[in-house]
């Protein structure tokens, strides 16, 4: 086990008058997702000092994860905003045991700590943030000095893990969600999972980087059906396969990284791109005649606000979507179709047509989907003071062993 790592990515005054400490669920060095804007959202709203803190594993480890060691690292990705200091504390795999906090706490946490408190005792105003549940979060929020403190729910996390990583993930979640003074969730489910819990648990969606997007070009497209984002175990092959072969004529290109394996004998139509860099991203999009989202309806998706709707969407391209997590709240109007095994393929593609929203309705629609919008009431509640009233106190703080 290696000692910790920290970098900067920027300088800030030795006096902060706001902070934020962002217990991230991906690491910072990863392709720019909801954390990421988080951190540029705070950035850009009067907080000088950002402490992004990668997450660690809170699970035992699986192949997979031995099969991640060899492979190359990939550079550092350098961010357009400064004022972030990285922190990268590592940790036993045993999270899940009982004993596991006082072992890293003893063995590898202890410059953590420091930096952590250090990092708060400089500010005016310092504020948490959880974006994975982890012990070291929890204790963050019990010793670490802070103004205010959320956790931002963006998944159903212990969906992700089996046996007692899922039990311990499970404990950590809840207890965090009674300690903070805010909650967020990226879908309605997550939110209604959590209302017994806390009834004051806020819905903020996911959003996509909107602003100065390019405008929308209304030639012929490809004839292309495309999907962009990682091919894991949510992602439903065997729809995609069905779909490829009742359009033999159409390309069906897939870009991202695969996680899965590929069935066999894939038709000679799909077209696996595997992962781009994300400034590729835009000109594939530009050759989609439709936008795919083909998951699997099962606990993983079932609280899943996908981005890629998103971004589908800026660029006005209809969408083919499984009745999956808050895409079974959009329809038509919303310019989704719901998919399934039993969709007439030819049907849906001879009636898809482009250009079905006005230039106006998707500058419209950019605005009010873009990470700077979604995080208003984050930002806004960030800077109270705990003692300040809000619109919505805490009416429920028990946690359910405890009612």
């Amino acid at each position: 086990m290696s000692a910790l790592h920290t970098r900067s990515d920027g300088k800030a005054s030795p006096k902060h008058r706001r902070s934020l400490i962002y217990f991230s669920s991906v690491p910072y060095d990863s392709y720019a997702q909801r954390p990421h804007f988080m951190a540029e959202a705070f950035s850009k709203n009067g907080f000088d000092a950002i402490l992004w803190v990668d997450p660690y594993p809170t699970r035992f480890p699986v192949i997979s994860d031995f099969r991640r060691l060899v492979q190359r690292k990939k550079p550092p990705i350098k961010r357009p905003f400064a004022g972030v200091d990285v922190l990268q504390p590592t940790a036993f795999p045993i999270e899940p045991l009982p004993m596991s906090a006082a072992i890293n706490h003893a063995l590898a946490w202890r410059p953590v700590r420091d930096r952590l408190l250090a990092f708060a005792r400089n500010s005016a105003h310092c504020v948490i943030g959880v974006g994975r549940p982890s012990k070291l979060a929890e204790w963050a929020i019990d010793k670490v000095p802070h103004a205010r403190s959320f956790i931002d729910v963006l998944d159903n996390f212990p969906a992700f893990y089996s046996g007692i990583s899922r039990v311990s993930m499970r404990q950590r979640l809840q207890a965090l969600c009674v300690k903070v003074d805010d909650v967020y969730c990226s879908s309605s489910a997550l939110s209604a999972d959590l209302k017994s819990l806390r009834g004051d648990a806020i819905t903020v969606l996911n959003g996509y980087f909107s602003t100065d997007l390019p405008h929308t070009s209304h030639g012929t497209p490809t004839r292309c059906i495309g999907y962009v984002g990682s091919i894991a175990k949510w992602f439903d092959w065997p729809l995609v396969v069905s779909i490829a072969k009742a359009l033999p004529q159409t390309t069906v290109r897939l870009i991202g990284p695969e996680f899965i394996p590929r069935p066999t004998n894939l038709p000679p139509n799909i077209e696996m791109i595997g992962e781009i860099h994300h400034s590729e991203v835009m000109q594939y999009i530009h050759d989609f005649s439709v936008g795919l989202i083909p998951f699997r309806i099962d606990d993983l998706t079932a609280a899943v606000d996908p981005i890629k709707y998103y971004e589908y969407r800026c660029f006005g391209i209809p969408v083919w979507s499984t009745d999956f997590g808050e895409m079974q709240y959009r329809s038509e109007k919303d310019g989704v179709i719901h998919i399934d095994a039993k969709s007439d393929w030819k049907k849906l593609w001879n009636e898809n047509t482009q250009g079905q929203f006005s230039d106006e309705e998707l500058q419209a629609f950019r605005k009010e989907i873009s990470w700077t919008r979604r995080f208003e009431p984050i930002i806004a509640r960030s800077l109270l003071a705990v003692e300040q009233p809000v619109s919505m106190p805490p009416q429920n703080r028990a946690l359910p062993s405890e009612q």
